[in-house]
């Protein structure tokens, strides 16, 4: 396990990202259930920004964030189309091909390979800039 806690400021740009992400496959609501903090709260801090970063909600959030990026977690759906949130007893990596523009000192290169869909952590190129 990655025993690594982002910063503030790191958190708030992954969690940025994550809301902007039209593709994620975990929406606000799950995302909070796995936090055991209420989404209304969740996007105050985040969205919204009207509720300050606690140390508590940094960690849930990371603990989360890491379990959902590992692949532990996945979002089910019954029978009755309801979903819910479901932990792995082996977790699957959430690996796909993956083409990116990226800044070296030689100029921007194109960079093909795997990388992981639920990573946010990689800064894209208007970041960078």
């Amino acid at each position: 396990m990655d025993p690594k806690i982002f910063p503030k400021g790191e958190l708030y740009r992954l969690m940025d990202r994550f809301n902007k992400d039209p593709k994620r496959v975990i929406s606000w609501h799950f995302l909070a259930e796995m936090t055991g903090l209420s989404e209304g709260h969740l996007k105050d801090v985040f969205v919204f920004k009207k509720h300050p970063l606690t140390e508590m909600v940094q960690m849930r959030v990371n603990k989360a964030y890491r379990e959902w990026k590992q692949g532990n977690v996945r979002v089910m759906k019954r029978r009755d189309n309801t979903r819910y949130v479901d932990y792995r007893k082996e977790a699957y990596s959430p690996h796909m091909p993956s083409q990116k523009l990226v800044m070296t000192r030689d100029g921007i290169k194109l960079k093909v390979g795997m990388a992981n869909r639920h990573d946010y952590s990689d800064k894209n190129l208007d970041e960078r800039g």
